[in-house]
C-alpha cells in the first residue's frame, strides 16, 4: 500500500506535535505500534524494540526534555508504505560539557528519518540518519526561522549555524 496523506501527517506529528519535541518520553508512543523498531546510526547501534525500549533510551538522554525536531520536508515512498522526513534537531546544553559559555545555548544538527507504516497508519520502523552538527545557537526558534527564510540554493550551501 502506498503512503497516504494521513501517514505524512503522522510523520510530522511524531517529530513535532506531542512526539519527539514534546519533552515527554511517553509522547512518541501514540504514533508507534507496540512492537515498533527504532534504529539511530549515531546514538545506538542495535535496534530498540517496542515502546518500553524506545522510551527508556530517550528518557536516559540528557537532551530528551529539551529536544526540538521541526520537520523541514517530507517525502513519500513511491511503491510502499513509507516516508522520509528531513529535520533539524535542537537540544539545549544543560551543563558545562561544551564550555560554561555554552550552557543554556542550543546545539543544532540536521538529519533525516526513514519511516515505515502499518496498514493502520502507525509507525512500525524509524531509522534515523544524522548529517552532522551545524553548531551552537542562542535560540532554536530564531535559527529555525532563518533556515525557513532561505532559498533552496542557500539552504543547500549551509554548513554552519
Amino acid at each position: 500500500m502506498p503512503v497516504s496523506t494521513d501517514d505524512l501527517k503522522t510523520a510530522r506529528k511524531l517529530f513535532e506535535e506531542g512526539g519527539w519535541s514534546s519533552g515527554d518520553p511517553y509522547g512518541p508512543d501514540q504514533w508507534f505500534t507496540e512492537d515498533a523498531a527504532m534504529r539511530d546510526i549515531v546514538w545506538h547501534a542495535e535496534a530498540l524494540k517496542g515502546h518500553e525500549e524506545i522510551r527508556s533510551f530517550w528518557a536516559r538522554q540528557k537532551t530528551g526534555i529539551t529536544l526540538r525536531v521541526p520537520v523541514e520536508e517530507l517525502y513519500a515512498a513511491e511503491d510502499h508504505h513509507g516516508a522520509a522526513v528531513l529535520w533539524m534537531a535542537y537540544w539545549q546544553i544543560m551543563d558545562d560539557s561544551e564550555g560554561p559559555e555554552n550552557k543554556g545555548e542550543w546545539r543544532c544538527t540536521e538529519g533525516m528519518s526513514r519511516l515505515e507504516f502499518d496498514d493502520g497508519g502507525k509507525v512500525i520502523l524509524e531509522v534515523d540518519y544524522w548529517h552532522g552538527q551545524q553548531g551552537i545557537c542562542d535560540s532554536w526558534v530564531a535559527h529555525w526561522n532563518r533556515r525557513r527564510a532561505m532559498s533552496r540554493e542557500e539552504l543547500g550551501a549551509t554548513t554552519g549555524a
